[in-house]
């Protein structure tokens, strides 16, 4: 699987269209974190767009910086505060709002703490093997333990819905979060980011799903 500039910004500019239309269709203000997450994912793949010109070219070198840091607060600051925060406020059953409310809370610890990271370690990004490889300071993304630790309100809240749709799209991010461990573990940043980004888009079914009332 290869990724580049145009298959970053062409996801970016589909991905955030289908956002668009989703918040338009979504019936319930409820439902409105859950309707922009589209539009989050096309904004970082933007900024991965840039980056993948900007290592590629050196015309466009100022603007590494920037694309770095820009993906990186998408994938470590505000995924893990924004799924559960999105699925709590749609969220109705008292047990499961409780739940989701541990993510939540475990999501604002890893934005304290990846915040710091960033601010403190050298950041760095390049391309190998066709991919962008992140590394932020020493830590690096070939920790299976650290990738459960981040799944934890990054995607179990969708699992945790009572939603049977978001349910099935919770499903889905983890099965892809494995195959991304297995096939392409020094890439993990960037090819878990694409691979959400893209499944995504099942988020304007289900929008139209609850617009229909089926």
């Amino acid at each position: 699987m290869c990724f580049s500039a145009e298959v970053s910004f062409g996801a970016s500019a589909v991905i955030t269209t289908v956002g668009i239309v989703a918040i338009k269709n979504s019936r319930q203000k409820e439902q409105t974190f859950f309707a922009m997450i589209p539009i989050l994912f096309g904004i970082q793949q933007f900024f991965e767009g840039w980056l993948w010109l900007a290592l590629q070219n050196e015309h466009y070198q100022f603007l590494e910086p920037l694309s770095t840091f820009g993906f990186l607060i998408f994938a470590q600051l505000i995924w893990p505060v924004w799924v559960p925060l999105s699925c709590l406020r749609m969220e109705k059953n008292k047990t499961r709002k409780k739940i989701i409310s541990i993510c939540l809370s475990l999501g604002v610890f890893l934005l304290l703490l990846l915040s710091y990271r960033l601010m403190v370690y050298d950041v760095s990004a390049q391309i190998d093997e066709h991919h962008i490889f992140y590394q932020v300071g020493h830590f690096k993304s070939t920790n299976w333990w650290s990738g459960i630790f981040y799944l934890l309100p990054a995607a179990i809240p969708f699992t945790i819905s009572s939603y049977r749709q978001v349910n099935y799209l919770g499903i889905l991010m983890l099965v892809l979060f494995i195959i991304a461990k297995v096939f392409y573990l020094k890439y993990m940043i960037s090819v878990w980011c694409m691979f959400a980004a893209v499944l995504s888009l099942y988020i304007y079914f289900i929008i139209g799903k609850e617009k229909d009332g089926r």
